[in-house]
């Protein structure tokens, strides 16, 4: 079945104009820029909030027309995530929070544009893929595998920044930049394949982070480089039944979702159950475990987002296309 590419949302922190950037905001500053634009006075929630975004997430704009911009569409998501958690909560479809972040100044638009803008997918090279066993085990109620004996065996969150690496992430979380670089098939920072990587994985091996470290951006493969393990094949998962069991058994595995719904991009916490996104994949991610209603996942948005990472979402439901395309399992 045919992996759909993943792309995450290019941050636009400025146009490549040659106006100089302007200086930290203050209130005074903020209110003066607005002012002159023929913007009306806001309220002081929304100045404060954005003037805590740009601290937080570094945020310079390079001309006042992008602040007024910016600074429109941070309001209007503002309201959005005030709105949108108190609806979501009073449908009782689970106690989820959503917050402001990272992407607080980017438009519906952009946001879907970089997330949902699919590639061709090209022939694998891969061998064959069994998928995973038929009869049912006896598996435990809960896992994850942050925890497993009093062992962490999850890699640390990663931040991919404004680099569209979701596929490489999601497929080995010590080889992202590698992959990002040298899977032939891939488009690099622009979105690819997950079954592409494992394939390359297969075949050339992959590396140590420390050896082969991540950028926001995708350069030149490195060749030379020191393998410390290849991946022989990788199983699927065929339902979520079977997902819960590799997980259990094996090991966290690759899933990829529709992310396009404002309720994933401004997730905080709780479990996540969104009725209103669709099931074609734009997102890789790695289930870790699960509990008894819900997937435990792992995203690359940096430890800001959602659970410090993590996030929760309803099991049993295909939420937002999660078992669409079979889930992948790397094997050594």
């Amino acid at each position: 079945m045919l992996w759909k590419s993943c792309f995450l949302v290019v941050f636009l922190v400025g146009l490549a104009v040659s106006e100089p950037i302007l200086p930290s905001f203050r209130i005074a500053d903020l209110d003066v820029i607005l002012q002159r634009h023929h913007i009306p006075t806001p309220d002081a929630k929304y100045t404060n909030a954005f003037q805590d975004f740009l601290v937080m997430y570094l945020r310079e704009y390079k001309t006042e027309d992008e602040v007024v911009k910016r600074f429109t569409i941070f309001s209007r998501n503002m309201d959005l995530v005030e709105r949108q958690g108190l609806l979501y909560n009073k449908e009782d479809l689970g106690k989820v929070t959503y917050e402001l972040n990272d992407f607080s100044d980017l438009s519906d638009e952009e946001w879907k544009k970089f997330l949902m803008s699919p590639k061709p997918k090209s022939p694998s090279k891969s061998a064959a893929k069994p998928s995973a066993p038929k009869e049912k085990r006896v598996i435990p109620e809960s896992v994850d595998w942050r925890n497993v004996k009093g062992n962490n065996h999850v890699t640390g969150i990663k931040y991919q920044g404004p680099c569209g690496s979701c596929w490489a992430f999601a497929t080995a979380a010590a080889i992202e930049s590698a992959l990002l670089d040298c899977t032939p098939v891939s488009d690099k920072c622009g979105g690819g394949e997950p079954v592409e990587a494992l394939s390359y994985a297969q075949f050339h091996g992959v590396t140590s982070a420390r050896s082969y470290p991540y950028y926001f951006w995708s350069t030149t493969c490195r060749e030379n480089v020191p393998t410390v393990a290849k991946i022989s094949t990788w199983a699927e998962a065929e339902s979520e039944e079977e997902l819960a069991e590799m997980v259990a058994l094996k090991g966290p595995m690759i899933i990829c979702a529709n992310f396009a719904t404002n309720k994933n991009r401004f997730y905080h916490s709780g479990i996540a159950e969104d009725p209103d996104c669709g099931t074609e994949p734009t997102h890789a991610l790695i289930v870790i475990g699960y509990g008894p209603d819900y997937w435990i996942l792992k995203n690359t948005y940096s430890k800001v987002w959602g659970e410090k990472g993590y996030m929760r979402v309803k099991r049993g439901v295909n939420w937002c296309g999660i078992n669409t395309e079979k889930p992948l399992l790397p094997i050594l």
